[in-house]
């Protein structure tokens, strides 16, 4: 072979090699492009299921009225739901200490009786008992800091409160048949 030919040979192996370089390179585009497609895929089938978790609440305003679809907050799911206050509990209604309790568990207490002394905002606050009864169960002992809403004390009425369904908190919307 002369060596004219051998170039052309190699010449011919190299065109050889560079097209199956560009096949290859054309094969992995097309596979990353599959890739992406599929990722975008699911991409959206994720989105439409979070769109589908989303809580849904239905609400009617009146009976026998329409109907309304809503979705529902995270701030609103997670909320801490409204119960009716129980009136033997006694609770801070600001951030504070007790300073001094002037009672202990099984005392009887009537109305207006000095309960505790309680420190807000470099204030003595004197909690008075507002009903008569025995006090059940203490849950704070002096110089302890209790928060806003904090349960201090449960004091066991001598009669029994009679619970009244208002317009404003009744269940069925202040509706009356």
């Amino acid at each position: 072979m002369k060596i004219s030919e051998k170039r052309a040979l190699v010449l011919k192996r190299q065109k050889a090699n560079e097209k199956e370089l560009a096949k290859k390179k054309k094969e992995q585009e097309r596979e990353a492009k599959k890739l992406k497609k599929t990722a975008e895929r699911e991409k959206k089938l994720m989105e439409k299921e979070k769109i589908e978790k989303l809580k849904y609440d239905v609400i009617q305003v009146f009976p026998n009225a329409r109907m309304y679809k809503t979705t529902l907050t995270k701030k609103y799911i997670d909320r801490k739901v409204w119960q009716r206050p129980d009136p033997q509990e006694v609770k801070s209604i600001i951030p504070g200490v007790v300073t001094s309790l002037e009672i202990k568990e099984g005392d009887h207490v009537i109305k207006g009786n000095h309960i505790m002394t309680f420190e807000a905002m470099k204030m003595q606050n004197l909690v008075l008992a507002p009903f008569d009864g025995t006090i059940e169960k203490i849950f704070v002992k002096e110089g302890e800091k209790v928060p806003k809403g904090g349960l201090m004390l449960f004091l066991k009425s001598d009669k029994e409160f009679e619970i009244i369904m208002d317009r404003a908190t009744s269940t069925d919307l202040g509706l009356i048949e």
